[in-house]
């Protein structure tokens, strides 16, 4: 393969151990296609238009960028990951394709964190989830389309070797980690799944907040999630919570 690619990088990211391990190995082949940072991302599709998607995120784009794209929902505007829920084709970005104001905003923001020129790859969409992987380079986008265009093969192939060892990842231990969440700790994350907050569980079940966090905390522990909305696409990719 050319950029320096070998079978054995791809083969490394499908097979590699843990998040942490998946996250390093992803990092040297991107860098290898040339470019300086990655983000692998899914989502259920009716998340997408929802105030507060689900999903689960990994890579190395900077975190304030990643904290601020979700804060303001840029993921209904952002160009590339709209054309994610018509397409399942790479889309490499180019100006031309910001061409309203609020996209225009995310191009400006992008390019203050380095994420100028680049490439989607829609990967394992389903009539259910939509997501992909985006790679990215601190460089004018229109001038490096052309070059961009040689490595979407490798890109999406990234793209699938990533998703596969997410989806094994995320299966790892299913029954114990089924079998050790309490049935009060099972009906809080269902509730969190469906969009509730803490608040809103403790009402439901007639119980104190307090009480919920406590569930909520135990289970993310349990699941090894970084975070809430990890969390539930853990929980729902073992099929502990159903939709």
């Amino acid at each position: 393969m050319p950029f320096a690619i070998s079978p054995r990088d791809l083969e490394a990211v499908r097979d590699a151990q843990n998040f942490d391990s998946l996250k390093e190995l992803s990092q040297k082949v991107v860098e290898k296609l040339g470019f300086d940072w990655f983000m692998y991302g899914m989502m259920r599709k009716e998340e997408f238009i929802s105030q507060q998607p689900l999903a689960f995120f990994l890579g190395t784009y900077d975190p304030e960028y990643v904290k601020l794209f979700s804060e303001r929902q840029w993921y209904r505007i952002d160009p590339p990951s709209v054309r994610m829920l018509a397409s399942d084709l790479p889309q490499v970005w180019r100006r031309s394709d910001f061409d309203t104001p609020e996209s225009q905003e995310i191009l400006e923001v992008s390019a203050r964190y380095g994420v100028r020129a680049g490439a989607t790859f829609p990967v394992g969409p389903s009539n259910m989830t939509i997501g992909g992987l985006g790679i990215a380079k601190d460089a004018d986008p229109d001038a490096e389309y052309e070059k961009t265009l040689k490595i979407l093969p490798y890109g999406q192939l990234l793209s699938i070797y990533m998703h596969s060892a997410v989806q094994r990842l995320m299966k790892v231990q299913t029954t114990p980690l089924a079998k050790a969440i309490s049935p009060r700790e099972l009906q809080c994350l269902q509730l969190a799944a469906r969009g509730l907050r803490d608040a809103e569980i403790s009402k439901k079940l007639k119980i104190t907040t307090r009480t919920v966090i406590s569930h909520i905390h135990s289970s993310r522990e349990k699941l090894q999630a970084e975070n809430r909305s990890q969390m539930i696409a853990k929980a729902m990719a073992l099929k502990i919570i159903g939709l």
